[in-house]
């Protein structure tokens, strides 16, 4: 009877000890989990019921009771819309009326509407993230997916929970703005706005040679000799402009993003590289441009316009070598290597 009692023991002692080995794993805090962020099993870490998930911003700790989390049933984890994105330096309006969150930081807009899987970027279509915002105790809160999917933020999920937002790098603003030069082959009108279609040379960021982009009451129309605006009228089939767009695109034939600048070339060809010569004359000064394959000769008068890209104005004494400037010219050009025209207004970078 004692034998038994022994052994069953033992067998108790034995099973303690590699539970308490187990609870008492070595903890690393600086190790990333890599699993689906809106998938985690830590549905116990929800600020409603007084476990507080903690939120940082930049390296930046939030105060617990500003950003209160939770996490639905299905495992989603919802944050505070407006505490996030203030501090990352958006801005919010809210329409009462529709429902709707229109938040703005820069050239960026985007629209979310309360209870709707609807998520707007740019002014193009709505994007679904599988969970719609909603109100909870008098605030908006979204997926943390819109984090990522919508601002196109870094988010990690630490070994605590705690939850890791970082826009110090490939954030929407950190993305360089794209630019192509081409000429419309059709202007659309969807609803209420103007979309046009541009082919010309091809988009290094998607491969093909022709972009849809839509026109907002932001987007700029310009002639770039004299920056004076151009009306959305004006625009016609087959005019050649330089068009500078947002780098977010869907992923569809032909890409559709939103156009921030457009400068029609009317008249005009423009030309980008690096100064390779100069040659300064008191009448007429030249300045070679470009690579071996595709080098041009700007002639430079009395009327050539030289600024920088904030509108300094430069003299042909203030060029230099390896200077990357962009170069608006004439379209007449000689048939010579390299070919020789006349240089409307050189922007130095």
């Amino acid at each position: 009877m004692k034998s038994k009692k022994l052994i069953g023991i033992t067998l108790m002692g034995i099973t303690l000890a590699s539970s308490m080995s187990f609870s008492f794993a070595e903890y690393n805090p600086n190790k990333v989990i890599n699993e689906p962020i809106t998938t985690l099993s830590i549905k116990q870490q929800d600020s409603f019921k007084k476990t507080h998930i903690n939120l940082v911003i930049n390296n930046k700790a939030l105060n617990h009771e500003e950003t209160k989390v939770y996490m639905k049933k299905n495992g989603v984890t919802m944050l505070p819309l407006r505490l996030i994105v203030e501090t990352l330096g958006y801005q919010l309006k809210w329409n009462a009326e529709n429902r709707e969150i229109e938040i703005t930081k820069g050239a960026h807009w985007i629209m979310v509407k309360i209870d709707k899987d609807q998520y707007t970027f740019g002014r193009m279509s709505p994007i679904a993230l599988g969970t719609a915002p909603e109100i909870k105790d008098g605030k908006t809160y979204v997926p943390l997916n819109f984090i990522t999917d919508i601002l196109k933020i870094d988010v990690i999920r630490d070994e605590t929970g705690t939850i890791h937002i970082n826009n110090k790098k490939n954030s929407i603003e950190n993305l360089s703005i794209l630019e192509t030069t081409g000429k419309i082959v059709e202007i659309q009108k969807i609803n209420e706005r103007t979309r046009i279609l541009v082919k010309g040379k091809q988009l290094k960021n998607v491969g093909y040679d022709i972009i849809a982009l839509n026109i907002t009451k932001d987007t700029k129309i310009k002639n770039p000799i004299d920056n004076t605006l151009v009306a959305l009228k004006d625009l016609k089939k087959g005019d050649e402009i330089r068009v500078f767009y947002e780098p977010i695109l869907t992923r569809s034939f032909p890409p559709i993003g939103t156009a921030q600048t457009i400068e029609v070339l009317k008249d005009i060809a423009v030309k980008d590289g690096k100064i390779t010569d100069i040659r300064i004359d008191e009448k007429t000064s030249k300045v070679l441009i470009g690579n071996l394959t595709d080098e041009v000769m700007l002639l430079i008068n009395n009327n050539t316009q030289i600024v920088t890209k904030n509108n300094q104005v430069l003299t042909v004494n203030n060029l230099k070598k390896g200077m990357h400037i962009t170069a608006y010219h004439d379209l007449v050009m000689t048939m010579s290597i390299p070919g020789i025209t006349l240089a409307k207004k050189i922007i130095v970078k």
